[in-house]
C-alpha cells in the first residue's frame, strides 16, 4: 500500500507539471513583487486547494491519504519520514502548494523563518509525523534546525568559494562635523 501512496503522489506530481499555467515568467522585480502579493492572498491556485497554515496543511494530508499509507508513514522514524520522501511527497507539497513562486502557505511559514521550499515541506512533513505519532509538533525546534540548516550550508558554500577579483576602496573623505578639526 505504501508504493500505492508514492503512486499516487508520484501521479499528482506529474499531472501538475500538465496543469500549470503556461504564462511567461515575470519579467521585472516589480512584475514578480506584484505576482507574489496576487499570490499569497489566493486560496487555490491552477485549481489546487492551498492551506491557509501549518494545521490546515496536516489536515488536507490526512485528506489526501489514505488510512493505510498513513500507518504506513506513521511507522516510519521521523528521520526516515524527513528523507525519503524527498523525492515524492515533499516535492509534491513544493510543486502542488506553489511554493517556489508563492502562496499563502509559503508566506505563512516564512513568518517563522523557513523561507527555502524543500525545507518548508520538510517542515511540514516532519509536523505531520509528529502528529500522526501523538507527539508535541514544536514547530519552533523545526523551524530553527530548517534556519541553522541553511545558514550553515551557505558558511560553507563562502568557505568553497573562490575569489575572482579583490579591489581595495579609496576611503571616503568624512565630511561629519565631529571629525572637523578647528
Amino acid at each position: 500500500m505504501f508504493k500505492t501512496f508514492l503512486f499516487f503522489i508520484f501521479s499528482c506530481i506529474s499531472l501538475s507539471g500538465f496543469t500549470q499555467n503556461a504564462a511567461a515568467p515575470p519579467q521585472t522585480k516589480d512584475e514578480f513583487e506584484k505576482n507574489y502579493q496576487w499570490r499569497i492572498q489566493q486560496s487555490s491556485l491552477s485549481g489546487v486547494y492551498i492551506p491557509k497554515d501549518l494545521f490546515d496543511a496536516l489536515k488536507q494530508l490526512n485528506r489526501l491519504t489514505d488510512s493505510t499509507s498513513r500507518l504506513k508513514f506513521k511507522l516510519l522514524t521521523e528521520n526516515e519520514a524527513e528523507h525519503k520522501l524527498f523525492f515524492s511527497l515533499n516535492r509534491w507539497i513544493v510543486l502542488n502548494w506553489g511554493l517556489y513562486e508563492g502562496s499563502r502557505l509559503g508566506a505563512y511559514l516564512k513568518e517563522y523563518k523557513v523561507s527555502f521550499p524543500e525545507d518548508q515541506a520538510t517542515a511540514i512533513i516532519i509536523s505531520w509525523h509528529r502528529t500522526l505519532n501523538g507527539k508535541e509538533i514544536n514547530f519552533k525546534e523545526i523551524s530553527s534546525r530548517m534556519f541553522e540548516k541553511r545558514k550553515k550550508e551557505r558558511e560553507e558554500e563562502l568557505k568553497r568559494a573562490t575569489i575572482i577579483e579583490e579591489k581595495i576602496l579609496p576611503a571616503k573623505k568624512n565630511n561629519d562635523a565631529s571629525t572637523i578639526k578647528n
